[in-house]
């Protein structure tokens, strides 16, 4: 069920009509929304609601095991099993044919044939973030800044809610069981609900979707057919795209919780004014980039051994982040890539202090070398395999003497895009607070012309979610 649809619509429409209806009565209110959440996600395929549920059980149970055991380790060893049960899932739908299909190659490569084969596992979507989701409560318990519920239903929920269940962001115990316990969703922030819901479906089916079809794919189907220049553009235009993808699903996601009286942090901050690989990793996908930092990054140990042990946790980090979008090499250099450049930099940083000051000449140079390193790691990550990346890369060398086949709705759509990093965050925040105070059929009327205009300017159709298959 994708966001952008008349069937979500639909679904979206009943699942308000029941939370208002049920607001003053919790755990009907509660059950509710589990129901619903289940609905969502067995919309794409119901068998995959078993792998929740075994995460659900799994981590709902550890959980009060590993705070009612005083013995480090009965706690280390329920611990393992809520790792290994999230983790092991994760490996079996996710790296098994990777791991296969790599095993036959190398074995060909030393002159040996296996008659292993790919067992064509799907992926079920949104695996990645709800599996993070529970090892971070079961995490944080075993660390001792968490008490676990008691409410196995409240837990439920927590893992299975559905506006950030596929694709994020990352939403942790603390702050969901926290909200949920209050029981106070009568006040909802209608204006800043529908200005994330319209800016995200903007950002998703004009921006990423746009460039996508008229731009980024058939680059990336044929680079040998697109002049240097062409490419480079396709480049740009794949940063915006996966910007606007990602981001647009996290804003229409953090929007709708809103409605259903959840505060969720921004995921996104203008990811590509940043000045270094660490602020970008500050401002992009920001729940992931402090799942990794909290858990597995400080877990080694962080920047508390010596310099020598700090970057190699920094490398470590940023290509396990690399794997977790997907199993394949060109996700392993990408994530290469990000935790090399963060090495560097904090290389640099240890040597020569303060980097230079925001506004400055210096910075706004770092800023545009960022943004293309990023753009370097963002044709592996787009391409299907490593020759074609090295096709990209080498038709951004031909020619730039013929100008490139650019519509205007194109061209106006990667300025645009590179305008909605620097604009000045804020300014209209007056008028969604206005429109939320006016009177329901005003406000129904504008996010009517808002959906029409959208739908007019994006393509036919409804492309997935990029974040989908990871």
């Amino acid at each position: 069920m994708l966001f952008p649809t008349i069937t979500f619509a639909v679904f979206l429409t009943l699942v308000l009509a029941a939370h208002t209806v049920l607001l003053k009565r919790p755990r009907a209110w509660k059950t509710t929304m589990l129901i619903a959440s289940y609905v969502f996600y067995a919309w794409w395929d119901w068998r995959f609601l078993t792998l929740i549920w075994i995460s659900t059980i799994v981590d709902y149970g550890t959980g009060i095991a590993i705070h009612a055991s005083s013995d480090q380790r009965r706690r280390k060893a329920f611990l393992v099993l809520s790792l290994a049960t999230n983790l092991g899932m994760l490996g079996i739908f996710k790296y098994a044919d990777f791991f296969v299909t790599e095993f036959v190659n190398v074995m060909a490569d030393l002159g040996m044939t296996v008659s292993a084969r790919p067992l064509g596992i799907i992926l079920p979507v949104g695996i990645s973030f709800y599996t993070f989701q529970t090892m971070s409560y079961s995490l944080d318990i075993y660390r001792g800044i968490l008490r676990p519920t008691r409410d196995l239903g409240d837990f439920a929920l927590f893992v299975a809610f559905f506006p950030q269940l596929v694709a994020g962001p990352i939403v942790r115990a603390r702050d969901f069981l926290a909200q949920l316990a209050t029981n106070e969703r009568a006040s909802l922030d209608t204006g800043r609900s529908m200005h994330l819901i319209l800016a995200g479906l903007f950002k998703k089916v004009v921006l990423a979707d746009v460039l996508a079809t008229r731009l980024v794919d058939g680059v990336f189907a044929d680079p040998g057919g697109a002049t240097g220049l062409e490419t480079l553009l396709a480049v740009y235009g794949y940063a915006l795209q996966i910007y606007g993808d990602f981001s647009g699903y996290s804003d229409i996601a953090i929007g709708i919780a809103l409605l259903l009286g959840f505060r969720f942090p921004d995921n996104f901050n203008q990811p590509y004014r940043a000045a270094s690989l660490q602020d970008f990793w500050r401002r992009w996908h920001i729940s992931l980039s402090t799942w990794l930092r909290d858990y597995l990054y400080i877990g080694m140990g962080g920047n508390r051994r010596g310099r020598g042990r700090t970057y190699r946790n920094l490398l470590i980090t940023m290509v396990l982040g690399g794997l977790w979008h997907g199993a394949g090499w060109t996700f392993l250099i990408w994530g290469l890539i990000h935790g090399l450049g963060l090495v560097v930099a904090r290389l640099l940083r240890d040597r020569r202090g303060a980097p230079t000051p925001p506004g400055s000449l210096g910075h706004w140079l770092r800023v545009v070398g960022t943004f293309h390193l990023v753009c370097i790691g963002w044709v592996f990550f787009r391409s299907v395999d490593l020759d074609r990346a090295l096709e990209v890369f080498g038709a951004l060398g031909g020619s730039w003497t013929s100008a490139p086949s650019l519509d205007g709705g194109v061209a106006a759509l990667l300025v645009l895009g590179f305008v909605m990093q620097f604009a000045p965050r804020g300014r209209v925040d007056g008028f969604w607070a206005s429109l939320g105070r006016a009177p329901v059929l005003v406000q129904a009327a504008v996010v009517l012309v808002a959906i029409l205009g959208i739908d007019l300017l994006g393509p036919d159709g409804v492309a997935p979610f990029i974040y989908f298959a990871f």
